[in-house]
């Protein structure tokens, strides 16, 4: 429901959501308890943001939600439905509150509806607060980028993604390399090596499109998901990405190290195993690390055959 996320977001985003979920969430708890009590206490309420037709705007919860959507990140259907109870629960509310004071009698009908909308709201917010709090777990501490488990979660939804526009969707992958690391470390240490992982990932974040994804997939390698894009665009993309990492030295103690990364670039299509494909951008890694490194190197799934 919430996997497309993942695509758009970095770790400090998800954690940041994660906190607003909580305190919005907590606002409408306060929220609901003024209600149940006022129909508890057959206790009519004139305040706006209990009554107003735009009632939902006025909540903390609605305020917050009204900014998220304004991302485009969070514009897609799993917010949309969230926003659409919402409001759904006010409205059900003021229905409610106004019953109350127009005839100062309990409507069972009309409370039981609100309690049905209510439970409907709260359990699709728990499981945006829910996929937050296990997506705290989806990067590399290391270097900050989605970690292996994720990029796998990523790989299987493009490959519905496809399956399912069938002619009228794209997406390549490719998987990066850091040249001659393990001189890195022999010669300067692991504490730098992973100073050096940091530059690698900030480089790479920063390089490639706004949907596009990269995960450390193990060690010094990397793996780019690049939606919408075939090879010919895909190799435009990681070649600006090479070539801003082989321009970008990390700087140690007034010493300029220059580190480079050799890809391997193909297509993840309907029909194919995840695994297949994740292989075929490895064999096409490593002919460029064959062919002298620091160089992008395309395999099409039907070169492969």
């Amino acid at each position: 429901m919430f996997t497309s996320l993942l695509e758009r977001r970095d770790q400090a985003d998800v954690e940041q959501l994660s906190d607003e979920i909580k305190s919005a969430l907590a606002d409408h708890h306060r929220w609901m308890h003024k209600v149940s009590l006022a129909v508890a206490a057959r206790r009519p309420m004139k305040d706006r943001s209990f009554i107003a037709t735009d009632a939902h705007q006025y909540c903390y919860f609605g305020q917050w939600l009204r900014t998220l959507l304004a991302d485009e990140r969070f514009q897609t259907r799993a917010f949309e439905k969230i926003d659409q109870l919402h409001k759904e629960l006010h409205d059900t509310a003021r229905v409610l509150l106004l019953s109350l004071e127009q005839t100062q009698q309990f409507d069972e009908a009309k409370y039981d509806t609100f309690l049905k909308i209510q439970h409907t709201f709260f359990s699709c917010v728990l499981s945006m607060l829910e996929f937050s709090v296990i997506s705290k777990y989806q990067f590399d501490p290391t270097t900050k980028l989605l970690n292996r488990r994720s990029a796998n979660m990523l790989l299987a939804h493009e490959k519905v993604r496809l399956q399912q526009r069938a002619n009228h969707a794209s997406c390549c992958i490719a998987l990066g390399d850091i040249d001659k690391f393990k001189a890195v470390n022999d010669t300067h240490g692991h504490d730098l090596g992973d100073l050096v992982l940091e530059h690698v990932a900030c480089i790479f974040k920063a390089t490639i499109r706004k949907h596009d994804s990269v995960a450390r997939f193990g060690g010094e390698e990397f793996l780019f998901i690049m939606p919408g894009l075939d090879l010919t665009g895909t190799e435009k993309v990681i070649e600006r990405v090479r070539e801003e990492l082989a321009s970008t030295p990390y700087i140690h103690k007034g010493q300029a190290l220059t580190i480079t990364a050799s890809f391997g670039v193909t297509q993840l299509t309907p029909d194919d195993d995840i695994k297949d494909a994740v292989k075929r951008a490895d064999i096409a890694l490593y002919t460029a690390k064959d062919e002298g490194r620091n160089r992008t190197v395309c395999l099409s799934a039907t070169e492969a055959h």
